[in-house]
C-alpha cells in the first residue's frame, strides 16, 4: 500500500495534534516541524507529498517558510496550504504571492480540512502519473524498443546537432555478422538476445558523451563526439574483440558470434547521408573480406 506523507509546520502543538488527529490514518503520515527552520530541513529530507503550513510563527513566519520552500529544487514543486486565521484579501493575495496552492482558515472545518487535502494530493498525483506517461511517450518517440538503445531518427537529429556546433566527431557503423544463421540455427528469440546483449556491451564499453544507436535489423551505428578517426578506430575493435569473446546462452546453448565495423570520420563538407554512405562501404568492405574486422573508410 502506498503512504504518503503529509509535512505540518506550526508552532502550536495543540493545532498539530488536532491535525495529526484529523488527517492521519493507514495511507497518510504526518510529519510534524514547530519552526520554519526545522520545516524547511524536513521538505527536504521527507519530500512529503503535500505541506501544510501556518503563516503566524515565533522566528520565521509562513511567508517567508513558504518562500525558500518554493525557490528551493527539492522542494518548489510540492504544493503548500497555508493555515491562518487571517482571511482578509491581503494576507490571501500575499500567500498566493510566494506560492501558496491553497488557504484553510481558522478555525477549520474537519471535513472541510480532508476535503482540501485530499483535492490537492489527487492533484500531485495526476501530475506524477502524466509525468510519467510524458517520459514513457518521449522514450517511445526516441528508442528502439527491443534495445532500447536511440532509434536512427534521434541519432541523425543528434548528429545534426554536433554538425551545427562544429564539433569533430567520429562514426562507426558495425553489422552482426552471419545473423541469418544465428535465426534459422536457434530461432528468432536468440537472435533478439544477441541484439539486446551486444546492446549492453556497447553501453559498456562506450563514454557517457557518445551516441549509439540501432540502425536497423542487425545494424548499430555509433557516434563519437570529440574523437578523430584514428581514436575511432581503437574504439571500434576494442568493441569487435569483446563481442567475439562474448559467449551467448540460449536456452542451454552456447555459442559465439562476430562483428564487422566501417569507420570515418564526419566530413562537414559532406551531407549526414554522404558520410554514413562512406562508412557503409566501408563495413561491406569488411564483410566482403573475411568479417570479423574493422575497416577505415
Amino acid at each position: 500500500m502506498e503512504i504518503d506523507t503529509v509535512l505540518l509546520i506550526d508552532d502550536s502543538e495543540i493545532i498539530c495534534s488536532i491535525i495529526k488527529d484529523i488527517l492521519e490514518s493507514p495511507n497518510l503520515h504526518i510529519e510534524i516541524a514547530h519552526t520554519g527552520e526545522d520545516g524547511v530541513r524536513l521538505a527536504r529530507e521527507v519530500q512529503p507529498t503535500l505541506i501544510l503550513l501556518d503563516i503566524i510563527m515565533y522566528g520565521m513566519d509562513g511567508y517567508e517558510t513558504c518562500k525558500i520552500l518554493k525557490s528551493n529544487e527539492e522542494t518548489k514543486d510540492i504544493p503548500v496550504i497555508f493555515i491562518t486565521g487571517n482571511n482578509d484579501s491581503s494576507s490571501l493575495l500575499k500567500g498566493f504571492e510566494v506560492g501558496a496552492a491553497d488557504f484553510v482558515c481558522k478555525p477549520f472545518i474537519s471535513e472541510e480540512l480532508k476535503a482540501r487535502v485530499k483535492v490537492h494530493m489527487q492533484n500531485i498525483k495526476n501530475q506524477r502519473k502524466l509525468q510519467v506517461l510524458a517520459e514513457e511517450l518521449r522514450e517511445l518517440a526516441t528508442t528502439d524498443s527491443l534495445t532500447k538503445l536511440y532509434n536512427r531518427r534521434y541519432f541523425l537529429d543528434k548528429v545534426h546537432d554536433l554538425v551545427k556546433s562544429n564539433t569533430i566527431f567520429s562514426l562507426i557503423l558495425f553489422d552482426v555478422d552471419c545473423f541469418k544463421s544465428i535465426n534459422d540455427t536457434y530461432g528468432h528469440n536468440a537472435g533478439d538476445l544477441v541484439l539486446t546483449s551486444l546492446s549492453r556491451i556497447f553501453k559498456l564499453i562506450l563514454r557517457e558523451e557518445d551516441i549509439i544507436s540501432r540502425w536497423g535489423g542487425e545494424e548499430f551505428i555509433i557516434c563519437l563526439p570529440n574523437i578523430e578517426v584514428d581514436e575511432a578506430y581503437k574504439f571500434a575493435e576494442k568493441i569487435r574483440i569483446e563481442v567475439s569473446k562474448f559467449q551467448f546462452n540460449y536456452e542451454g546453448y552456447i555459442f559465439n558470434c562476430t562483428i564487422t565495423g566501417g569507420i570515418a570520420q564526419y566530413d562537414i563538407k559532406l551531407p549526414i547521408d554522404k558520410n554514413i554512405t562512406k562508412i557503409d562501404s566501408a563495413l561491406y568492405t569488411g564483410k566482403s573480406t573475411g568479417k570479423n574486422c574493422c575497416i577505415l573508410a
